[in-house]
């Protein structure tokens, strides 16, 4: 890089890599958590291997493809997937830099030592954010952590390809490999749609002068064939074609209003990174006036005109951080409702421009060379930066348990049920019931939906039955199937609640409305085994020997060495008269039990 030396280079990378490591550290051996298990446990565990063929691309298929490179190599062993995600993020820093000092460098005439300040300054702020946490820590973050790192390398790419002294040979190689990581970046996570317009904001911003090739070269190598392969991306790829018009008919332009205040809270957080939760909850009482509701886009007009009266020379900067930002964050805070107000890996990407532009304001008014107030500016800057270190630090250690992470999350969000609702699912699993009950409570004071409280009443159930309460898990199973008779979970929890107690009509009656609702349902995965050896049983204790002998059969199909199930399928036999095939099946149970 021009006017650093390599040695400079690397000893700066070394520091980003200790100090990355060091942020992140306590994170390696934290658990799965929330989506981390249903995509890793079942979809990856289960369908995996589909992400290994290229063809068809698939929706977010690099990110799936990492997750089950990772599977491959550790199973369900947290360690490997926070060890790839700190190197993308660590990765993804390193591009940052680049691209920082090339931009103040080549894009500006502030001079190459201001470049290399503002360079690391941005590159320190962004890798240290606490509002990065969710990205890195945040194991299915991983989706926002690998497009960001494609993001920025084609970002990068693209500028390496437009330096004037370039010649046509690696200029066109450099296109073609910017074009090869917006590719990447798309099958990553589908809002790096953007990049083609960020990238037309930086060339309008910055690529002016004979620091860079004319706009013609631009256009015929890169433009040209990123346009064409826009075009082909949405109307000739199934999947990107289905999904653009399943947006395009959730457009909500009032959900846009309320987004602004959102949005202005994130930028609030990139300044001041306290209260970091993973699940925000916004009441109406937010802002709820609508001449208040757009103060953030308000706020960056006045910037941007106040920058025109006073600062002209700043113009472009504060242009290009702020629209950076906006056009960043749109996809998934803008006319699009989402269930998510705000998640914070949301703002990886867009934060880049806002840390880039406060970095290079406070450079140029407070730390550069001739300025009285540069020794404050750095001591304040630098004090900012141990602070940032600190909380995200601090952030970080809260993922130590899933827990942990829910119990901060009600702390921050006691009106959100889907945190109470997640904290309850894991007290359940610690076997704390106590606790799980206390959660639960306040689940139903966050005002729930009939979703939750149906989850609400299960999870109740759970609890009564793991204590002998039959009567009491019954009465609670029976309400959640009320509020929700579409959770097939739900009528299994009842069937086997009316099992314990030895009321098998009843059992059989729900075991079966359980089983046609996974049928009919294929995004709640296949039947679950226990369901068919649960259910031969019952029809066993029924003497209809006929249907007992097809669900245990059907069972050993999953489980094949069972020996309660061959057991069971040799009573079956004998109840009908088949002594010889019963034979066969209590010595295949008492083989199992011997290998075992």
């Amino acid at each position: 890089m021009e006017d650093l030396s390599q040695r400079k280079v690397m000893a700066f990378c070394v520091l980003l890599f200790f100090l990355i490591t060091l942020a992140y550290g306590n994170t390696l051996h934290a658990p799965l958590n929330f989506d981390d298990s249903m995509v890793i446990k079942t979809q990856i565990a289960q369908d995996g291997e589909q992400y290994f063929q290229p063809h068809p691309p698939k929706y977010r298929h690099l990110f799936y493809l990492s997750f089950a490179i990772n599977y491959a190599q550790g199973k369900l062993d947290p360690l490997g997937y926070h060890l790839v995600n700190i190197s993308l993020h660590f990765f993804t820093t390193l591009i940052v830099f680049f691209i920082s000092y090339i931009t103040i460098k080549r894009g500006t005439n502030w001079g190459a030592h201001s470049a290399s300040a503002i360079a690391i300054i941005t590159t320190l702020f962004f890798a240290v954010s606490p509002v990065h946490t969710e990205t890195v820590t945040y194991i299915s973050g991983r989706a926002t952590g690998l497009a960001g790192l494609f993001y920025f390398s084609t970002l990068l790419m693209f500028l390496l390809a437009n330096f004037s002294e370039r010649g046509v040979t690696s200029r066109f190689f450099f296109c073609l490999l910017a074009v090869v990581f917006f590719v990447a970046a798309v099958l990553s996570k589908e809002t790096s749609l953007t990049l083609p317009a960020l990238i037309l904001l930086y060339d309008f911003c910055f690529m002016k002068g004979d620091s860079w090739s004319p706009r013609k070269p631009r256009f015929l190598f890169f433009y040209l064939p990123l346009g064409v392969l826009g075009v082909l991306t949405l109307f000739k790829i199934l999947f990107m074609k289905a999904m653009i018009l399943e947006w395009a008919q959730k457009i909500d332009f009032d959900y846009a209003l309320q987004q602004t205040r959102i949005i202005g809270h994130g930028i609030y957080l990139l300044f001041f990174p306290i209260g970091l939760t993973l699940d925000y909850d916004f009441p109406d009482a937010f802002f709820p006036h609508p001449a208040l509701r757009a103060w953030p886009i308000l706020l960056i007009a006045a910037l941007l005109i106040g920058v025109v009266k006073y600062y002209p020379k700043f113009f472009k900067m504060a242009l290009f951080g702020s629209l950076w930002f906006l056009l960043t964050i749109a996809p998934t805070n803008s006319i699009l409702p989402r269930l998510d107000s705000l998640s914070e890996r949301n703002l990886y990407i867009p934060s880049f421009g806002i840390i880039l532009l406060i970095t290079s304001f406070s450079y140029s008014f407070f730390i550069s060379q001739g300025t009285r107030f540069r020794r404050i500016g750095i001591s304040f800057l630098a004090a900012i930066l141990i602070f940032h270190t600190a909380l995200l630090v601090d952030r970080n250690a809260t993922y130590r348990s899933n827990t942990s992470i829910w119990e901060d999350t009600v702390k921050k969000a006691p009106g959100k049920s889907r945190a109470w609702q997640n904290l309850s699912h894991y007290y359940l699993m610690e076997l704390n019931y106590l606790k799980a009950l206390e959660s639960l409570q306040g689940l139903i004071r966050s005002n729930p939906s009939d979703k939750y409280l149906s989850q609400a009443q299960s999870k109740l159930g759970i609890i009564h039955s793991r204590q002998g309460h039959f009567f009491k898990a019954i009465s609670a199973y029976n309400e959640s199937i009320r509020l929700d008779p579409k959770v097939a979970s739900n009528h299994l929890n009842l069937g086997g609640a009316y099992l314990r107690q030895g009321k098998y009509s009843e059992a059989k009656k729900t075991y079966e409305n359980a089983e046609r609702l996974f049928k009919s349902n294929s995004s709640l995965g296949t039947v679950p085994p226990k369901l068919y050896l649960n259910k031969a049983f019952i029809l066993f204790r029924l003497r209809l020997y006929e249907k007992a002998e097809t669900a245990a059969l059907t069972y050993l199909s999953r489980d094949p060495e069972s020996n309660y199930a061959h057991s069971l399928l040799g009573n079956i036999y004998m109840a009908s008269g088949k002594k010889v095939e019963a034979e066969l099946e209590f010595a295949k149970a008492t083989k199992f039990t011997d290998s075992k």
